[in-house]
């Protein structure tokens, strides 16, 4: 009987190692990007036992990119393939060597400073261009454009993209437009998120299974529940049994939509995509979720708008999919039933 913990990261461990191979070592392969690895670069690799993925020196440098643009939105440096966060020392040393270490410094100290300093209300904010910073309460209504006081900057800037506003026509289009992109990214996030993970659907606490069956049993609320198509015990199809049950829904399930397996390696033997290892099942389960996610996302925003967030974000990239791959009706389907 599989069961959840009351804290997510007790089920997914965030720790990362920083990794210089030998020459003697093979080439490895970058989990967002799928280039190869040189045996002399230098790569994350996510220690996370059901993910393992590396990360190349081109797509950390990415994510670095992109924390600059938006720090509080892209901190901590998480892995591209199940969102555990990366080290920060093995972060860090990247930076370093990439002499990126002043820019992160002071990006950091105003997320340092609003974890430690500021009350429940306030929020800093921080121009895009500069180390100037303002305190900004929450319970106001949110302001989109700020006017950097610093002396060597003076820049008005979109709060939403980290854009320069070049005159007040320039201010209306950010206006109109970078609230529909912070909404739209939200959504993203959102997806990326909770495809990731699996929520009791009794309390709603949020993690991974471990390598045992799809039987879930929630530590916080006591909740049975199925893993694999997240119902509630009661709520399952069981031929009208007045008492559904976990082990009777696993009945059938190579023949019967309504049902599902015990055990996700068993999946292979029925559908040849699924891989034989528990942990590669169970990552190939959550890519299924998350690419139906975010498929329904570009259903809402369309493909035009999708892949324009993705170029100013690269928050699709980021993850190692692509359009294609969300497009793909493939990738979306858990079990082909012929």
């Amino acid at each position: 009987m599989s069961t959840q913990t009351d804290n997510a990261e007790s089920i997914v461990q965030p720790s990362t190692t920083l990794e210089i191979p030998s020459p003697q070592e093979n080439k490895l392969t970058c989990g967002i990007c799928e280039s190869n690895i040189t045996v002399t670069g230098t790569h994350l690799t996510c220690i996370n036992d059901k993910c393992r993925k590396n990360t190349c020196s081109y797509c950390i440098t990415k994510m670095i990119n992109m924390f600059f643009a938006q720090p509080a939105l892209n901190y901590p440096f998480q892995c591209g393939g199940c969102r555990t966060a990366f080290n920060n020392t093995c972060v860090e040393r990247v930076i370093i060597d990439e002499k990126y270490y002043e820019q992160y410094v002071a990006c950091m100290l105003p997320l340092y400073w609003s974890q430690e300093c500021l009350n429940d209300d306030e929020e800093f904010v921080q121009c895009p261009f500069c180390p100037y910073l303002e305190i900004h309460t929450t319970d106001a209504c949110p302001i989109q454009f700020l006017n950097c006081q610093h002396p060597d900057c003076g820049k008005r800037s979109c709060l939403l993209c980290s854009s320069m506003v070049q005159d007040e026509i320039d201010e209306l289009t950010h206006a109109s437009r970078c609230v529909e992109y912070h909404y739209r990214k939200r959504l993203i996030e959102e997806a990326i998120t909770t495809g990731s993970l699996r929520q009791c659907p009794h309390c709603e606490l949020a993690g991974i299974k471990d390598n045992n069956c799809t039987h879930m049993t929630c530590a916080r609320c006591g909740g049975r529940w199925c893993y694999f198509c997240g119902k509630k015990e009661e709520d399952l199809d069981d031929d009208d049994n007045e008492y559904p049950n976990l082990s009777e829904h696993n009945n059938d399930w190579e023949s019967d939509i309504n049902r599902c397996p015990m055990y996700l390696y068993k999946v292979h033997v029925f559908d040849s995509r699924w891989p034989v290892d528990d942990d590669d099942c169970l990552e190939f389960f959550h890519r299924c979720q998350t690419l139906r996610n975010l498929n329904d996302i570009l259903d809402l925003i369309g493909e035009e708008s999708l892949d324009e967030l993705n170029d100013r974000f690269g928050i699709i990239d980021a993850c190692g999919y692509s359009i294609d791959d969300i497009k793909n009706e493939e990738n979306r389907i858990l079990i082909k039933y012929s």
